[in-house]
C-alpha cells in the first residue's frame, strides 16, 4: 500500500519538477492527473499490481482506525509506566481468510499497527502475533478488522 501511494506521489513530483508549474490548482490537479494515466497505463502492461488499486481503501481503513490506535497506545503507555502487573504477554496464533499474500500482508500490517500488539511470523494458514495483554486480545475485532481488509470493508 506504500509503495503505491508513494508511486503515485513520485509520478506527481516528477511531474511538476518536469514541467516547472505549479504555481495554480490546475497545474496541480494536471499532475496529479498524468500520475494517474501513468498508473493505468502501468497496470495495463503489468507494471503495477492489483494491490496498487486497493491502496486508497486500506489508506482510508488506516486513517478511521487512527483514532483508536492512539487510545491504545496511550493504555499501553499508562499499562507500562504504572508496572501494571495484570499485563500478560503472550505468543497468540491468528487465522487467516485471507487467500492472497498482498491481502495477508494488509492485514498483518493493521495487527502491528495495533498498540500491544506485533506479528512475528505469517504463514498461509495465518500468523504469529504477540501480545501484551493475552486478555485484552478480542476475537470478533481481528475478524471485523479482516473482513475490512480482505472483504474490502462490506461488513
Amino acid at each position: 500500500m506504500l509503495h503505491a501511494a508513494a508511486m503515485l506521489a513520485g509520478l506527481a513530483v516528477l511531474w511538476m519538477l518536469a514541467t516547472q508549474r505549479a504555481s495554480s490548482p490546475q497545474d496541480w490537479v494536471f499532475a496529479v492527473s498524468a500520475s494517474f494515466v501513468c498508473v493505468l497505463v502501468a497496470m495495463r502492461f503489468g507494471g503495477a499490481s492489483s494491490a496498487f488499486a486497493r491502496a486508497p481503501r486500506l489508506l482510508a481503513l488506516s486513517a478511521a482506525r487512527a483514532g483508536a490506535v492512539a487510545r491504545g497506545s496511550l493504555a499501553t503507555l499508562r499499562a507500562a509506566l504504572s508496572a501494571d502487573v495484570t499485563m500478560k504477554p503472550a505468543l497468540v496464533r491468528v487465522r487467516s481468510r485471507a487467500n492472497r499474500s498482498a491481502e495477508r500482508a494488509s492485514f498483518a500490517n493493521m495487527i502491528s499497527a495495533t498498540p500491544g500488539m506485533a506479528v512475528v511470523e505469517t504463514d498461509a494458514d495465518g500468523m504469529l502475533v504477540h501480545v501484551l495483554n493475552e486478555d485484552a486480545i478480542d476475537p470478533a475485532d481481528l475478524g471485523r478488522l479482516e473482513e475490512h481488509v480482505v472483504g474490502g470493508g462490506r461488513a
